[in-house]
């Protein structure tokens, strides 16, 4: 029972992860934010903000070109948070990120190319009879309802019936085997920060990457720890833009 509770919880974040995707963009579909809440609710923040970090990083260069729909990350985060947390490992969520991460990208590929398709065609009749109930039962609600069924029912179900499956298959396979798989993904995590670096141009930032590469290359402080230092430094620099603007 109290894992079925679990997989309802990781189903309703998940579901609510791609309603802010879809509506409102509040940036709660991050990794870096359902990790952590997944983690609450299997009582392990730690883990989950560890897994959710790392799939961050997987991801912080991904960008929709055109059509082509990228791996996903929502759904990703949310099932490996969940099976690091079962596992009592970090390493294990971080091994499953990128195939969890290509069976949402398949959903979405789903629901753009056939189920959205339809919707927005009864959209268009109802906006031709200025049926504004029309408009929004199809452009909001019916999504929603969509979002649940595509992505919030699958993580619930690899949650609650996947749990002992993944556990079986941590216990058979080798530590350094798993290991392996986790330090693969940490590299990717490297080049997608490697691909965003890339594309900042602004030389004024360069100094706060210095100081984070320092604080986990020398001093050994991990993600959670630079991501605070981030934090400070972003309110640091907040306070002196608008110290300058008063001043002016």
């Amino acid at each position: 029972m109290d894992l079925l509770l679990k997989a309802i919880m990781v189903g309703i974040i998940v579901w609510i992860g791609f309603l802010d995707k879809a509506f409102l963009h509040t940036f709660i579909y991050r990794p870096v934010c359902i990790g952590p809440l997944v983690g609450l609710v299997f009582g392990d923040l730690k883990t989950g903000l560890e897994v959710g970090v790392s799939i961050e990083l997987m991801f912080l260069a991904v960008v929709w070109v055109g059509v082509a729909i990228p791996p996903d990350e929502t759904l990703s985060a949310g099932i490996a948070a969940a099976f690091a947390c079962i596992a009592g490992d970090a390493s294990v969520g971080i091994a499953t990120a990128l195939p969890l991460a290509i069976v949402g990208q398949m959903f979405r590929q789903t629901r753009n190319s056939t189920i959205y398709e339809v919707t927005q065609r009864l959209v268009e009749k109802a906006a031709a009879k200025a049926d504004y109930k029309g408009i929004i039962v199809w452009t909001s609600i019916i999504p929603s309802f969509i979002e649940g069924l595509l992505f919030g029912l699958p993580a619930f179900v690899a949650v609650y019936f996947g749990a002992e499956y993944v556990q079986a298959f941590i216990d058979f396979v080798p530590e350094n085997v798993i290991a392996g798989l986790a330090a693969g993904g940490g590299l990717i995590g490297a080049v997608g920060v490697a691909l965003l670096l890339g594309t900042i141009k602004n030389k004024e930032l360069w100094p706060y990457f210095l100081v984070g590469f320092f604080f986990a290359s020398y001093l050994g402080v991990n993600t959670i720890g630079v991501g605070i230092i981030a934090v400070v430094a972003v309110m640091l620099n907040f306070i002196s833009d608008k110290q300058k603007e008063k001043n002016a």
